[in-house]
C-alpha cells in the first residue's frame, strides 16, 4: 500500500531554498524554449525532445539528473491536463504561461539511498547528497519519492514522502454496512443498524470562525497601507501565520474526527461506508452572506477523503449516496419537514431525535440498502468527542430514545 507522510525539514533553508530556486528555473527555461519555438516556428515540441534539447542548451544545474527531468515534466503534466480541459470546453482551462522562481523538488527513487535510518538525496555530480532522517516507521519500507515541499502559510520547508510498506489490504473486518452523516456543526453523525454516533467537535467549526475574524481584522488594517509598504509586508506575514496555525489545527481536529468514524466502522464489523453526497450543495444558490460563508468554510471535502484513504488501509470500502431529503423525512412514519436546531420533531406521528444521528445518518443508510427512506429507525445514539483539549472522565454521552 502506498503512503505518503510529511516531516519538517531541518536542513539549513539556504540549502533547500538553492534546491527549490534551481527546480524553478529549469521549469521555466523549459517553458519560455517550448513558447519560443512554437510562436516561431509552429512547432509543439514533444516532451522527450523538449527535454533533450533544455539538457543541451542549459546543462548547468546543481540537482540529479531525475530531479531535473521530474522538473522539466512538469510542465508537459500540466499541458496535458490542460489539453483534456479544453476538450471538454472548459472556458478557464489555460496553457502554463506563468514563471517560476521556486518549484517543489522532487527526487525519485534512483536518487534516493537509505543507509541507518539516513535518506541520502543525490544532487549533480560532484556535489554532497542532502542528508534527511527518516522517522522510525520508514525504517523497512521502500521509499517512492521524496518532494521538498515549502509552505507560504508556516514560512518553512516539509519533506513529503511516498512510501511503500509492501502490505496487502487487509481482510474486510466484517459484511455490515454504515452510515456517515457529514454536517457543519457536527462534524459526521455515524450509524449501523443497532446504534448512532455523533462526533462533536464545536472547536474545528469555531477555529475556522476565528481565523475570519482574525483575516477580516489584518485585512482592515492593510487596507489602510500603502501596497508594498514594510507595514503593508508585515501584515501580510500575521495573515500567513494566521492561515498556517488555523489550517494545521482544522488538519489535526479532521484526522481524528475521520479517525473516529473508521474506528467505529471496524467496531460494527462493516465492509462499507457510505457517505452523503454534498458535493453540489452550494451549487447555484445564494442563502445569505453569513451561510455562504459556513457553507465555503466547510471542508467536508477535505474529511472525505480522509475517511477514504483510512478506510482502505483496513479493508473497507467507500460508497457515496444522495443525500437529499435525508435530515427532512421522518424515520418513524415517513412525512417530510425541514426541521429547526439539532432535534427532528415529526408533526405528524410525533417523533423527536437527534436531527444528525437518528434522522440524517439512518435515512443516507436505508437509501442505499433499500432504495427508499424511512426504513431504518436507531433507538441508541451516543455523543463522542474525538477532539478535546482538556481532560473528560467520560468520552461518550448515552443518549437513549
Amino acid at each position: 500500500m502506498i503512503l505518503t507522510q510529511s516531516f519538517r525539514a531541518k536542513q539549513p533553508k539556504s540549502l533547500l531554498d538553492e534546491c527549490n530556486l534551481d527546480s524553478g528555473r529549469i521549469y521555466t527555461k523549459t517553458m519560455a524554449v517550448h513558447w519560443r519555438i512554437f510562436r516561431k516556428h509552429g512547432i509543439w515540441l514533444s516532451q522527450f525532445d523538449a527535454m533533450k534539447l533544455n539538457d543541451y542548451l542549459f546543462p548547468e544545474t546543481t540537482l540529479h539528473a531525475h530531479s531535473r527531468d521530474a522538473a522539466q515534466e512538469g510542465f508537459y503534466k500540466a499541458s496535458k491536463t490542460i489539453k483534456a480541459l479544453k476538450k471538454q470546453s472548459n472556458p478557464d482551462a489555460r496553457y502554463p504561461w506563468k514563471r517560476k522562481f521556486f518549484r517543489t523538488t522532487i527526487w525519485k527513487s534512483t536518487g534516493i539511498r537509505v543507509k541507518n535510518g539516513i535518506a541520502l538525496l543525490a544532487r549533480a555530480r560532484g556535489l554532497e547528497p542532502i542528508k534527511v532522517a527518516l522517522p522510525v516507521e520508514f525504517v523497512d519500507v521502500s521509499i517512492l519519492e521524496m518532494r521538498l515541499v515549502y509552505s507560504h502559510k508556516a514560512k518553512r520547508y516539509d519533506w513529503h514522502v511516498a512510501v511503500d510498506d509492501k502490505l496487502k489490504a487487509p481482510a474486510v473486518p466484517g459484511t455490515n454496512v454504515i452510515a456517515v452523516d457529514l454536517g457543519e456543526i457536527h462534524p459526521a453523525a455515524i450509524c449501523s443498524k443497532q446504534e448512532a454516533v455523533v462526533l462533536c467537535a464545536r472547536e474545528l467549526r469555531s477555529t475556522v470562525q476565528g481565523r475570519s475574524k482574525k483575516l477580516a481584522k489584518l485585512a482592515t488594517l492593510q487596507s489602510r497601507c500603502k501596497r508594498g509598504s514594510r507595514r503593508y509586508k508585515k501584515l501580510q506575514r500575521a495573515k500567513n501565520r494566521v492561515k498556517g496555525a488555523t489550517d494545521r489545527k482544522v488538519k489535526d481536529i479532521s484526522h481524528k474526527v475521520s479517525r473516529a468514524v473508521v474506528d467505529f466502522s471496524i467496531e460494527q464489523k462493516a465492509a462499507t461506508i457510505v457517505i452523503g453526497d454534498i458535493r453540489d450543495l452550494a451549487d447555484g444558490i445564494d442563502i445569505g452572506k453569513k451561510s455562504n460563508q459556513k457553507i465555503s468554510q466547510w471542508a467536508h471535502g477535505k474529511l472525505r477523503q480522509y475517511i477514504t484513504y483510512k478506510a482502505a488501509m483496513v479493508g473497507i470500502g467507500i460508497a457515496l449516496q444522495d443525500e437529499h431529503y435525508t435530515s427532512q423525512t421522518c424515520p418513524c412514519c415517513g412525512n417530510r419537514r425541514k426541521p429547526k436546531g439539532r432535534t427532528y420533531r415529526c408533526t405528524k406521528c410525533g417523533w423527536v431525535g437527534s436531527r444528525d444521528g437518528q434522522v440524517g445518518a439512518p435515512n443516507i443508510l436505508s437509501a442505499y440498502l433499500y432504495g427508499e427512506l424511512a426504513r431504518v429507525q436507531v433507538d441508541s445514539i451516543k455523543y463522542r468527542h474525538p477532539f478535546l483539549t482538556g481532560k473528560r472522565s467520560h468520552p461518550d454521552t448515552v443518549q437513549v430514545a
